[in-house]
């Protein structure tokens, strides 16, 4: 159980996080899009916050559920590819915050019994609730880093860029 709230304790931490590192990148690299089919600064903040709510559904159907099938996650296809970009990036940072609060209360309230329920994931296998909380913090840090080679990186090497969407 110890390693359980050493996650959650992570994730938690996260806003803090990407809030100090937002505050490092220069302000014009922000919704600049530096890789060609790939997501701003911008859309990765946004993106985030969204990813929120869909996490928090999963871990509860596995409250609800037995064995759960959990769906990976695409956007809507009728979904403007500047969709994020109509978003406001500070009060979605700020949603991020709230929703993620709300979620590490919500994951420290579940017993033991929780944290060894087995699932199914159209796209990963095994699944569980334990899977589950790692990829969320994979996930903040899969973006996080994104962020950071997006709003550091010098021109000259924007080849060199590694980002996901």
């Amino acid at each position: 159980m110890i390693q359980i709230i050493y996650l959650i304790d992570c994730l938690e931490r996260t806003p803090v996080i990407l809030t100090n590192l937002l505050k490092h990148i220069p302000q014009g690299l922000i919704a600049e899009r530096r890789i060609e089919h790939k997501w701003s600064i911008h859309e990765q903040v946004c993106h985030l916050t969204e990813a929120q709510d869909i996490l928090i559904d999963r871990f509860q159907k596995f409250e609800k559920e037995v064995n759960p099938l959990i769906e990976g996650y695409e956007p809507p296809s009728n979904r403007s590819t500047d969709y994020y970009f109509n978003l406001d990036m500070i009060k979605e940072l700020d949603r991020f915050k709230q929703s993620r609060a709300k979620m590490t209360l919500m994951l420290k309230a579940y017993d033991e019994n929780y944290w060894s329920k087995a699932g199914r994931h159209e796209a990963f296998t095994p699944y569980n609730t334990q899977i589950l909380l790692t990829h969320c913090l994979n996930v903040d840090y899969a973006h996080i880093f994104s962020i950071e080679q997006l709003g550091f990186t010098k021109a000259e090497f924007s080849n060199q860029i590694i980002t996901v969407p």
